[in-house]
């Protein structure tokens, strides 16, 4: 669900929508962050 805007953000323009897509996605092994990531496939959220 979409919350509130992250606090000190100051955006007028900005739309908040709620995420309806879900990702697959494939990134290096071993790396603590998504590095190099491939989106494999993405679906509706149920």
């Amino acid at each position: 669900h979409a919350g509130p805007p992250p606090k000190g953000m100051k955006r007028p323009a900005t739309q908040w929508v709620k995420p309806g897509l879900i990702g697959r996605v494939k990134h290096l092994r071993g790396e603590e962050d998504l590095r190099h990531a491939s989106l494999q496939d993405f679906r509706e959220e149920k």
